[in-house]
């Protein structure tokens, strides 16, 4: 195993130079991967962006001035900011500790604040979720189903095919700046600022692609980048939110050269995934799990997420980002959550799941130096519990 520089494993996918100067004289991308047979897309600055305007025009083609939205309790805050500024309710669903609807309780919700407009149903780390019983509960109630596919590559199977309408977040799987993908059918009317003309270039565009052509030359050159300041474990970190919601094309061009690597992207994730499972199926202790317990063929994990027991995963969590493994918690949760009894599920998941990245920027010797040091510091923490 390669000895590494402490603090040179990117925590997000690093852009290629040639990808970028290609990029310069390419098309923009229509968005046709992330579309099943009669649907389009439109391109926003975050997908956050997207939910919100989905829920706008549904409200304006059902004449309502209010609405209601049904989202799970195991979301990220943040991503709520635009639809908080709507005139809607949002109400927060339980989920169980498999990250599916608890189905039990949904009516329960129904009859405490009435039928919901919008169902959000959340394909979480790219795995897919229970489609097919959250379209049966969106037809007896209805509701139009949104399916949040923010850590989906692209859809696959099911996901995006049945569905009102469809959001991805190329950049967090992608080597892209900040952009949202808003799917839905082509018969569906969609107006939105999103359609402006675009410019070519803008300065968080700019400013994305200094920062990230600095970290690729010095994970190159294995080169340590990061600070190695740990954020609290239990500190829910928000990042800048940008209010606009256009996006140039410069970053439409690159996703554009990037369609034909998507494939190639999936691999290298899977192989990854498999590589980290297997070191945590090794332990042979329920201290330490994957979330899932198969990797299913069409599935493009977005992360590597793991269960761990309470009286380690602090620990393990300091530690691993002490050697330089970017371990993260996930997510920021609404704050209606952090003090409600009801959602209890999902502030255990909060606080028992550990993520590891296993994006394709990142090198053989990367994961190798992950899985040895995994598997060495859960089972330190486990001597010193």
């Amino acid at each position: 195993m390669a000895i590494l520089s402490k603090f040179s494993i990117p925590i997000a996918t690093l852009p290629h130079v040639w990808h970028l100067l290609f990029s310069i004289v390419a098309t923009q991308s229509s968005g046709n991967p992330w579309c099943h047979l009669g649907q389009k897309a439109v391109f926003f600055r975050r997908s956050a962006w997207g939910i919100s305007e989905a829920i706008k025009n549904l409200l304006k083609s059902r004449k309502k001035s209010k609405g209601i939205v049904y989202l799970p309790d195991y979301f990220c805050n943040q991503a709520l900011i635009p639809s908080r500024l709507l005139p809607v309710k949002l109400v927060f669903y339980p989920i169980t500790k498999d990250l599916t609807p608890e189905w039990s309780l949904l009516n329960d919700l129904v009859s405490q604040y009435g039928n919901p407009d919008v169902f959000i149903l959340v394909h979480y780390f790219g795995f897919p979720n229970d489609i097919k019983k959250a379209t049966q509960f969106c037809q007896q109630v209805g509701s139009k189903l949104l399916e949040d596919g923010a850590h989906v590559l692209v859809p696959y199977g099911e996901i995006g095919r049945h569905s009102w309408a469809t959001v991805y977040s190329p950049y967090k799987l992608l080597p892209v700046p900040q952009m949202g993908i808003f799917v839905t059918s082509e018969k569906v009317e969609f107006n939105s600022k999103a359609s402006d003309k675009k410019k070519l270039i803008d300065f968080d565009t700019c400013a994305w692609m200094g920062k990230r052509l600095i970290q690729s030359f010095l994970v190159n050159c294995k080169i340590s980048w990061r600070n190695g300041k740990v954020a609290q474990f239990e500190l829910d970190i928000e990042t800048e939110f940008n209010k606009n919601l256009t996006i140039s094309t410069f970053p439409l061009q690159l996703l554009k050269i990037l369609e034909s690597k998507l494939g190639e992207y999936k691999i290298i994730r899977r192989e990854y995934y498999k590589i980290i499972e297997e070191q945590i199926l090794l332990i042979k202790n329920d201290v330490a799990n994957p979330v899932f317990l198969s990797l299913p063929d069409d599935v493009c994990p977005y992360l590597f997420p793991m269960r761990m027991h309470s009286s380690i995963i602090e620990n393990v969590y300091y530690s691993l980002n002490r050697i330089g493994i970017p371990a993260q918690t996930w997510p920021d949760l609404p704050p209606e959550i952090k003090g409600n009894p009801y959602n209890k599920i999902a502030k255990k998941l909060r606080g028992s799941i550990l993520t590891i990245p296993i994006h394709q920027s990142l090198t053989k010797n990367h994961i190798e130096y992950i899985a040895h040091n995994l598997h060495g510091v859960i089972l330190e923490a486990l001597r010193n519990k």
